[in-house]
């Protein structure tokens, strides 16, 4: 647990560290109360699911920090399905994609290796809208994605 506590605090608190650019840069904080290892330790330990060895420790929001409220055990493949886009590639948008078969954009979702979702859209914008919208009426862990 102190390794977490401390990889977190250097991610959001040190510019030398190599995942500051993702953290800190963006603003992303640590709580002031956590900033202490035992106030930290007893509140994620006593998060529903708790479970370091089959879970990890997410934040709810990626834009938020790590605050009461913001942090959740998760399995390890919701939060591959909570990331924020990475930037690369010409898509900006997580799971939508250009399809030069169909000439159309295509949504997709997936979670624990498994497809729910899979439609096309005529434009990127309707691609988005209608994946987000799934992920709102299904209760999915991903992340909406701002338009």
């Amino acid at each position: 647990m102190y390794s977490r506590w401390l990889s977190t605090t250097q991610r959001c608190n040190n510019p030398n560290h190599s995942s500051y650019k993702n953290y800190g840069a963006r603003g992303i904080s640590i709580a002031e109360e956590f900033k202490d290892f035992a106030a930290y330790r007893d509140y994620v330990t006593n998060l529903p699911g708790y479970d370091p060895f089959n879970a990890s420790l997410d934040r709810i929001n990626n834009d938020k920090g790590y605050e009461k409220g913001n942090l959740r055990w998760v399995p390890y493949s919701y939060q591959l399905a909570n990331q924020r886009f990475s930037g690369k590639g010409k898509n900006r948008y997580t799971g939508v994609n250009w399809s030069k078969t169909h000439k159309r954009w295509i949504a997709r979702i997936t979670l624990n290796g498994k497809s729910l979702y899979s439609k096309s859209f005529m434009t990127e914008e309707e691609a988005i809208k209608a994946r987000n919208q799934y992920i709102i009426d299904n209760g999915l862990p991903h992340s909406l994605q701002a338009i």
